[in-house]
């Protein structure tokens, strides 16, 4: 049995046993063990076990001083500050007390998978952030020393923190405004395993298993068509260059997710990947967000504000909707890539950035160029490579693996979904106008409203009500009834549905495709 003695000086003041979980030392009440030191900060150390020994987290500074970690040998004297200290001593046979504040979290927990199989999910589908669990505690809020960032007013700027333990992952509120909540309970130190649900501010975080046993370090991507691979195998090869990416592809393709993966796979994936929408920033906002302002540079600028490649110096910025991008913005964003270097709206001194610039658009640059409504110069600056992400109706293939993952990503909601053949089969034949996006919110309608198992049904009115584009009711049968009823005439059958004949012509590839396959 590991125990922990803590003295002042030479008088032993204390010792209790080192349980499952971590042990947190500070000056604030919350803490595990309370010592009213000056030299000490409210929340400034982290005892836990790891790999067979005890280590100590210094849990006072900012993320690079919280990776560093400090064996605990045995009856070795550790200090904690210029006063405390304490040592790591085993005592088999004597009983020791709880740790205060343990806590009694069994229906909050579920079931058990190694930390190397978990990750933390937020968002939904394609628009969703994965970040792994490892060894070390994550600490969670607004502020930008966190591990995990969140830019949610809700939320306290250091929240809480998530410290692997024996049991799980534990769960550590560090005095927020606002309070953190476990499957709806509100919980000041919980553990938590996979299914379980971190509410915080207006944000969810959902505690998931990679799927299929996979333990890649990039964000999880489906596919099964040979073009979605082979895209996938790009950006593999891509990201470990240092050079700009430009992402081409339709709405809601997961081209964020391709952005992402950049980052996971790359040289700086230890640090932070910050993503902004050009096209949904206000006009007046755009230049402050992007390169920050000084305090008084404008009316309600009450304080400094960090733009996004501050933010991101040292990492990646994403841009989407790059070619949304205000023109007269686009010859300054333009001089920040050459020089490395802005100048905040209100600022007098430049700051020195660096970033790897991934950006995003659905629209035709080169057109934009021919036009005049974006900078040839700017062209050539952002797409010194180039991804192209197909549509999904251009790779029927995966749709089957990426209903598979999204009704087991949902199954934390609405509980354990299976799918029919029929209904699949009409998912494979929709066109997709809103690619993958589309799909999930026509499975989650459907999931919504099935039972166990989602019928052709529940397809089709999750269709008539939140697909991207009416339908007009086309099932399978109805398309090959009109090709048989013009004799296999497809464009004669394409007039009499009122659909495009390529339309027709791939929806029926689609299906044989997946009725061959199944």
């Amino acid at each position: 049995m590991d125990m922990l003695e803590f003295y002042r000086g030479d008088l032993l003041l204390a010792r209790c046993e080192l349980g499952g979980r971590a042990i947190e030392i500070g000056r604030a009440l919350g803490c595990d063990i309370v010592i009213d030191d000056a030299d000490l900060v409210d929340r400034h150390w982290l005892i836990m076990r790891k790999q067979g020994t005890v280590v100590a987290f210094d849990v006072s500074g900012g993320k690079r001083q919280r990776a560093a970690e400090y064996p605990l040998p045995i009856a070795r004297v550790v200090p904690l500050s210029r006063e405390y200290s304490l040592k790591r001593v085993l005592a088999p046979d004597v009983p020791a007390p709880r740790v205060p504040g343990e806590p009694r979290t069994e229906a909050l927990s579920t079931q058990r998978l190694p930390l190397s199989r978990l990750v933390i999910v937020i968002g939904r589908g394609g628009d969703a952030r994965r970040f792994r669990v490892g060894e070390g505690p994550l600490h969670v809020g607004r502020a930008l020393d966190n591990d995990i960032v969140l830019p949610d007013r809700a939320i306290s700027d250091h929240h809480l923190r998530l410290e692997p333990c024996e049991a799980g992952l534990g769960l550590r509120d560090l005095g927020s405004r606002n309070g953190t909540f476990v499957n709806g309970v509100r919980v000041h130190t919980a553990v938590v395993a996979e299914g379980a649900v971190i509410r915080v501010g207006r944000t969810d975080l959902r505690i998931a298993a990679k799927l299929d046993g996979s333990e890649d370090s990039g964000p999880t991507m489906i596919a099964e068509s040979s073009s979605m691979l082979q895209v996938l195998g790009d950006v593999q090869r891509l990201a470990p260059l240092p050079w700009p990416v430009l992402i081409l592809g339709e709405s809601g393709t997961g081209k964020e997710g391709i952005a992402l993966s950049l980052h996971e796979l790359g040289a700086r994936r230890a640090q932070r990947f910050v993503a902004v929408n050009a096209g949904g920033l206000p006009r007046e906002l755009v230049e402050s967000e992007l390169f920050g302002h000084e305090r008084g540079a404008f009316t309600g600028a009450v304080g400094a504000h960090k733009g996004v490649f501050e933010q991101a110096h040292g990492g990646t910025l994403f841009l989407d909707e790059i070619a949304e991008l205000p023109l007269d913005l686009q010859a300054r964003f333009l001089r920040v890539l050459e020089t490395g270097e802005l100048r905040r709206v209100g600022g007098e001194s430049a700051t020195s950035v660096n970033v790897r610039l991934v950006c995003a658009t659905h629209r035709d640059l080169r057109a934009m160029v021919a036009d005049g409504s974006f900078r040839q110069d700017l062209f050539y600056r952002i797409a010194r490579l180039i991804v192209h992400v197909p549509a999904l109706r251009s790779r029927p293939e995966d749709v089957r693996a990426l209903c598979k993952h999204f009704l087991r990503e949902i199954a934390v909601e609405v509980g354990p979904r299976e799918i029919s053949d029929d209904a699949l089969s009409r998912l494979v034949a929709h066109d997709w106008p809103g690619n993958v996006r589309e799909l999930r919110n026509v499975l989650c309608a459907a999931a919504a409203t099935a039972s166990m198992c989602i019928e052709n049904s529940d397809v089709e009115r999750a269709l008539a009500d939140v697909a991207a584009v009416p339908t007009r009711g086309l099932s399978v049968e109805t398309l090959e009834r009109a090709v048989a009823q013009h004799a296999g005439n497809l464009a004669a059958a394409a007039r009499a549905l009122g659909i495009p004949r390529s339309t027709l012509r791939d929806r029926l590839r689609a299906v044989k495709g997946a009725a061959d396959a199944a």
